[in-house]
């Protein structure tokens, strides 16, 4: 049985696949048809050109970020459900969330979370600008946590780390929380905890 025929999303699947691993700059034609046991002259009459390449995979980003499905009870909890949503999204595509970036699309790929954030401030009853803000806050509390957890992963190892730096004398006598700072931080628990605390003060500010 002969191989299946090479098709348009077979060729963004391989794309997408290699600027997750190695980057933008891994992503040549070459590389790409070798990935796929191809020639790169049917690389180009798919995809055309690697700037076109570069597009596809851009949209195929953006698409793929787009829907987003809120889940629990209440407004507040659904808003922190679209944030933990949103922040692995853009923890799983680093690579290609910097492309999208760098064709200036940024704001297009976020309007699906923003509009879901949107939707959930309208059910807990704000309107206008105090409704923006929570929208606003709440992108920037995702992005933000998501670029320090990459920063920290990509820094060096630290001397002296967190085990040598907290001790009862750093932490004001409080042997409980030096033994706490000195342990590893778990992003995800303290992302969900930073976001609920600041959507139930944002819904409940005057």
């Amino acid at each position: 049985m002969g191989r299946p025929a090479l098709t348009r999303d077979d060729v963004l699947e391989a794309a997408a696949g290699l600027v997750k691993q190695h980057g933008p700059g891994a992503l040549t034609m070459r590389k790409l048809a070798a990935e796929l046991g191809t020639a790169v002259t049917s690389i180009y009459w798919h995809v055309g050109n690697r700037e076109s390449l570069l597009d596809a995979l851009v949209e195929r980003t953006v698409a793929d970020l787009g829907e987003i499905r809120p889940a629990g009870r209440t407004p507040a909890q659904r808003i922190v459900s679209v944030a933990r949503i949103l922040r692995r999204r853009l923890r799983a595509h680093p690579h290609l969330i910097a492309m999208v970036h760098e064709r200036g699309l940024t704001e297009r790929m976020f309007l699906p979370a923003q509009q879901a954030l949107v939707h959930e401030v309208h059910a807990a009853g704000l309107r206008g600008s105090r409704a923006a803000e929570v929208v606003r806050a709440v992108h920037f509390q995702v992005v933000g946590h998501v670029l320090v957890e990459r920063a920290r992963e990509r820094a060096p190892g630290r001397r002296p780390g967190e085990p040598e730096l907290w001790e009862p004398g750093t932490a004001e006598g409080d042997s409980a929380l030096a033994r706490a700072l000195a342990r590893p931080a778990d992003p995800e628990r303290l992302f969900t905890a930073s976001v609920r605390a600041l959507v139930d003060g944002l819904l409940s500010a005057e």
